[in-house]
């Protein structure tokens, strides 16, 4: 093969251009993810307002995802790289309800650092605690959960 001096140059531009286009478009990497839905409840009682996060423990693959109760203490969750719901296996899961000096819920989508926040945890940190959470569950597709919490809040 004879290569004429310039050329190889564009010859590179064209191969490099088409490795990077090869990457483009198509369906995002990642785990399957299926519909997560549940309930959460406190003392028997759906407690609305509440923030859940979802982590991977396990061989569980993924990034773990978020939800909010709403309105029955029903809620569902969003992976935490978008998309909705989880891949299938064993998370922990930290329930956090946090409460305002007035006594209002933090408002939905508030993204104040909860150091940064006037806001407290009425939750124990045996619910609430990210790290140390005693909560785990087994996401299955097509199974709600159910999350039943008991005590009192702080």
């Amino acid at each position: 093969m004879i290569l004429i001096p310039g050329k190889r140059t564009a010859l590179g531009a064209v191969l490099l251009m088409c490795s990077l286009c090869i990457g483009c478009g198509g369906k995002p990497e990642g785990p399957e993810l299926g519909p997560v839905t549940g309930v959460v409840l406190l003392n028997e009682e759906p407690l609305e307002n509440a923030d859940l996060f979802f982590m991977p423990i396990e061989s569980t693959p993924g990034v773990g995802g978020q939800g909010r109760s709403k309105e029955g203490g029903k809620f569902e969750v969003v992976y935490f790289r978008g998309g909705e719901g989880l891949p299938a296996g064993t998370y922990r899961v930290a329930v956090s309800y946090r409460l305002m000096p007035d006594g209002t819920p933090v408002p939905e989508g508030d993204d104040t650092p909860p150091i940064e926040s006037p806001a407290t945890e009425s939750l124990p940190a045996k619910y609430s605690s990210k790290d140390n959470s005693e909560l785990q569950v087994k996401v299955e597709p097509g199974q709600p959960i159910e999350l039943k919490l008991t005590g009192k809040k702080k």
